[in-house]
């Protein structure tokens, strides 16, 4: 029985506050707690391959105590690297996935080491309490029915209604509490500010940066 859950919102290549929340906030205690990452690791921000090498090795050193989600950024990641139709990569671009492509350096690097690390990750966890995913579930489905595609970008959080939900996704400046939702995403490359949720005890962590580095949201 884990003292701590802690739900991490989307990193989006902020490395610096990620490694800030993880060991200096929230002091992660392998014997006490389990971190659930709840996707979009890259884009936009500038340290993704930080980022990725970092929860990779988080995974590798405590695979009870890591939870690696996939986000909606991961699925644009793949789908892009892996079909490599124009359409596709244009999108992951548009979308973020320029700073991805010039952190990791070459497409050879990319396809050697990020899209391993995406094959890996889960589209849900579920616990008694809770359901994470990064999206969320469509109505009048259940995790177990809905497609991949639609648990990593619904978005139907002040709706929806059944099993409490854990998500990222959608950017909020504080983490947001809904009648069966709590998103946790505060936008750690939009407004400077990563946010872990600890589902066992209702208590926030937060690291800060000054630096605000995108305002589109997707």
């Amino acid at each position: 029985m884990f003292k701590r859950q802690i739900a991490i919102g989307d990193i989006h290549g902020c490395f610096s506050l990620a490694h800030e929340l993880v060991e200096e906030i929230i002091k992660f205690n392998p014997k006490e707690d389990r971190l659930i990452f709840m996707g979009d690791y890259i884009d936009r921000g500038t340290e993704n391959l930080e980022t990725v090498n970092y929860v990779s090795a988080l995974k590798t050193e405590h695979p009870e105590n890591i939870v690696l989600l996939a986000g909606n950024h991961e699925d644009l990641a793949y789908k892009a690297l892996s079909q490599r139709t124009m359409e596709q990569m244009q999108l992951w671009f548009i979308n973020g996935g320029i700073e991805t492509v010039k952190s990791f350096g070459t497409l050879e690097n990319l396809e050697k080491l990020l899209l391993p690390f995406i094959e890996t990750l889960m589209f849900f966890f579920e616990t008694p309490q809770f359901i994470y995913v990064h999206g969320g579930i469509p109505h009048n489905q259940t995790v177990y029915t809905a497609q991949p595609n639609a648990l990593l970008w619904e978005r139907n959080y002040k709706t929806y209604r059944g099993k409490n939900l854990i998500v990222g996704h959608t950017p909020h400046r504080e983490v947001t509490k809904y009648e069966n939702t709590i998103v946790v995403d505060t936008g750690a490359v939009f407004y400077g500010k990563l946010s872990g949720y600890d589902t066992v005890n209702d208590v926030i962590y937060e690291a800060v940066s000054d630096t605000i580095m995108q305002t589109d949201i997707v």
